[in-house]
C-alpha cells in the first residue's frame, strides 16, 4: 500500500506539472470555454463508459447532491474557467506557482471545519517552508508574462480559492460518493454548462483542428482529468486533506522546467532557488507522511 500511494502521489504530480504547458499551447488557437467545456465532455465520457461497463449506482443523497454541485460550479466551472482564462495573460510556470496557494487556502478552511486537521507548529513551518518558495518565484518579475498580468493573477488565486471549499466538503463527508461518481457528475455537468457559456459568448470564434490542438486537447482531457482526478479522489481516503492539497507545491517546479525548457519562459536563479525550497517544505511535510498516514 505504501508503494502504491507514493507511485500516486508522484504521477499525480508529474501529471499535473505538465499539463500548464500543454494548457498554455492549446490556448493559442482555442476559444477559453470551449476548450475546457470540450476537456470535460470528453473526460465525461470516458467515465460514463467505464460507469456503466462495472455497472455502477449514483448516490443520491442529499450530502451526495452537494457534493457534485460544489466540484461542478465551484471547482470544475468557475476554477478551471477562471484558470484557463487567466493563462492567457500569464506565463504557465506562474499559473501553475499561484495554484501552490492551493494548500493554505484548504488547511485554513480545513482547520475551521474538520476537527482533525488542526494547525500545529509542524504543518505550520512545513507549509512555510514551500510558500517562502513560492513568493521568490513569484517575486521574479521575469516570470509574470505580459502587460495584462494583474488579471491572470487575480483570476488564479480567485480559481484557487473557489476550489478550496469542495475538497475540504468532500472530506468533511467521507465514504458518501466514490472517485467515479463525482467525477462522472460533475465533469459532465461542468462540460455542458462550460460549453453553453462558449455558444453565447464565443460564437465568433473558433478551435483550429489541427494535431497539435487535438493532442493537447486529448492529453488534457484524459491525462489530465480522467487519471489525475481519479488519482486525487483516492488519495483523500488514504492520506489527510493537509498531505493532498500540498500536491500543489510540487507541479510549479515541473511547470517551471518544462516552460524554460519548451516555451522559452525565462527560469532565473531566484526561480530554481525557490523550486527547491518547495521540494525541501514537501520533503519535511512527507517524513511526517510516513509516520503517521501510512502506518508502521
Amino acid at each position: 500500500m505504501k508503494v502504491k500511494i507514493y507511485s500516486l502521489y508522484a504521477l499525480l504530480c508529474l501529471i499535473w506539472g505538465t499539463t500548464w504547458v500543454v494548457l498554455k499551447v492549446s490556448l493559442q488557437n482555442t476559444p477559453v470555454f470551449y476548450g475546457v467545456g470540450m476537456r470535460f465532455i470528453i473526460s465525461g465520457a470516458i467515465l460514463w463508459i467505464y460507469f456503466f461497463y462495472k455497472g455502477y449506482r449514483l448516490p443520491k443523497s442529499r450530502t451526495a447532491l452537494i457534493i457534485y454541485t460544489q466540484f461542478a460550479i465551484l471547482n470544475f466551472t468557475l476554477g478551471y474557467a477562471l484558470t484557463y482564462w487567466s493563462t492567457q495573460y500569464i506565463y504557465s510556470n506562474l499559473g501553475a506557482i499561484l495554484w501552490a496557494m492551493f494548500p493554505l487556502t484548504v488547511s485554513f478552511m480545513a482547520h475551521l471545519t474538520l476537527p482533525g486537521e488542526r494547525l500545529n507548529p509542524r504543518k505550520l513551518f512545513s507549509i512555510s517552508i514551500g510558500l517562502i518558495g513560492v513568493i521568490m518565484i513569484v517575486y521574479n518579475g521575469e516570470v509574470l508574462g505580459t502587460e495584462k498580468t494583474i488579471y491572470g493573477i487575480i483570476g488564479t488565486l480567485t480559481a484557487v480559492v473557489l476550489a478550496s471549499w469542495p475538497n475540504v466538503y468532500l472530506k468533511k463527508n467521507p465514504g458518501i460518493v466514490e472517485p467515479i461518481h463525482l467525477n462522472v457528475v460533475s465533469q459532465s455537468v461542468a462540460g455542458i454548462l462550460l460549453l453553453s457559456v462558449s455558444f453565447i459568448f464565443e460564437s465568433s470564434q473558433h478551435m483550429l483542428w489541427n494535431w497539435s490542438n487535438t493532442s493537447a486537447l486529448l492529453y488534457l482531457s484524459v491525462f489530465g482529468t480522467v487519471f489525475a482526478w481519479s488519482i486525487n479522489i483516492w488519495l483523500f481516503k488514504k492520506i489527510s486533506v493537509m498531505q493532498i492539497s500540498y500536491i500543489a507545491f510540487f507541479p510549479p517546479v515541473i511547470a517551471a522546467i518544462l516552460g524554460w525548457i519548451i516555451l522559452d519562459e525565462y527560469l532565473s536563479l531566484p526561480a530554481i532557488m525557490g523550486g527547491f525550497l518547495v521540494l525541501t517544505g514537501g520533503i519535511l511535510m512527507n517524513f511526517k507522511f510516513r509516520r503517521r498516514a501510512l502506518g508502521p
